[in-house]
């Protein structure tokens, strides 16, 4: 089978897609089999994070190079051309563009519909693109999503229907391990608690400044924040200056080894967010050993059930409660600790890429129907 992959979404401007792009083609290029894959890269994007001379140089990779951006219009119509000459026999992609006139089964990823839950997270005209977008991805053959959760909401919210979703669970990303931690410069000496992400509305930021000044004039850890800035919201450091909030660092986009730091590091990962198609901060602080007070929503416990410390994301007093309880309580901490590394165990994405393998033969036969 020849798998035409679009490694586009690896560039440095698709923070949770990108690492997922890279992860789970190193990890099908791993896998035992013939198949070989056509991997699309357009050289002239930023791309900081990841080493690609090992998946160009790879036996079973046809490196192909073209300056085609991965969220232009135009660029469905050129990927589109490209399949038709190339002909492979299924393209696969991490994000949710449809290329225009295929020829060939087409794949795609679509992690959350969170605009369509949350519209406020959007301009008007912004959303209404998003869902032209979608119903275009509905002509797909089939739709990899990453929880049961985002498949019921796809169904729900979407022109897809539920029959063409396939559940494929993401993994704890793998290149983390080989990265030397590195300490970010503004960052103080106290124990802190985490908080990884950008500051989108559906993150829950507000909430979480409003917990956080309910702990007082001296909170039990210092709170720091690491993630991109989305200049449309306000920033956690002002969100918790309305609030009274005391001892908070935001750190804004920090690199791979100073993320890998702050994983070590952290008394606590705190994820408050309101809605999430997986959830990559909790997997990777179970990887690294890191305590979890995590939001009660449903995708959230489909990962960390049983691992994880959840409080109602709407109430800022069970939030300033749960971090004062993991903060003080050693054993307690200890436990988690210990329930998370066991669950990163179980979130390999050696199982990611063998589940999608298995979706891509299924797209292949003949007999699936994409209605």
């Amino acid at each position: 089978m020849k798998v035409f992959y679009d490694l586009r979404y690896a560039a440095d401007h698709f923070p949770g897609i990108g690492t997922h792009a890279y992860c789970l083609l190193e990890a099908l290029l791993d896998l035992p089999g013939e198949e070989r894959y056509q991997v699309l890269w357009n050289p002239s994007l930023k791309q900081t994070r990841f080493d690609l001379r090992a998946i160009r140089s790879h036996p079973r990779v046809e490196w192909i190079e073209r300056p085609f951006k991965p969220v232009n219009p135009l660029s469905v119509i050129q990927v589109g051309s490209l399949l038709r000459q190339l002909k492979p026999n299924v393209y696969l992609s991490p994000f949710y563009f449809l290329p225009a006139m295929a020829g060939c089964p087409c794949v795609l990823t679509l992690h959350d519909v969170w605009p369509l839950r949350l519209p406020g997270g959007l301009p008007f005209l912004r959303r209404m693109l998003y869902q032209l977008v979608l119903a275009r991805a509905a002509r797909a053959r089939l739709i990899i999503t990453s929880s049961a959760f985002s498949k019921r909401e796809i169904h729900e919210l979407s022109a897809m229907h539920g029959d063409m979703v396939r559940v494929v669970h993401l993994g704890v990303p793998p290149t983390r391990g080989r990265i030397e931690a590195r300490k970010p410069a503004s960052l103080p000496r106290d124990p802190f608690a985490l908080i990884v992400g950008v500051n989108k509305p559906h993150k829950n930021l507000p909430m979480l400044a409003k917990a956080w000044a309910l702990l007082g004039a001296t909170p039990p850890l210092r709170l720091v924040s690491a993630g991109p800035t989305d200049t449309r919201h306000p920033r956690l450091q002002e969100l918790c200056e309305q609030a009274g909030a005391r001892d908070v660092t935001v750190l804004g986009r920090v690199d791979e080894d100073e993320l890998e730091y702050l994983y070590k590091h952290a008394t606590v990962l705190l994820f408050p967010t309101l809605y999430e198609g997986f959830g990559f901060p909790l997997v990777e602080a179970f990887e690294h050993g890191v305590a979890v007070i995590a939001s009660d929503i449903p995708t959230l416990r489909e990962i960390g059930d049983g691992v994880a410390r959840f409080c109602d994301p709407t109430r800022p007093q069970a939030w300033a409660d749960a971090i004062t309880e993991v903060a003080r309580n050693n054993q307690l901490r200890a436990d988690m600790q210990d329930a998370g590394l066991k669950r990163a165990q179980t979130l390999t994405y050696a199982h990611t890429a063998a589940h999608t393998l298995e979706v891509l033969h299924e797209a292949c036969k003949p007999d699936v129907d994409p209605s």
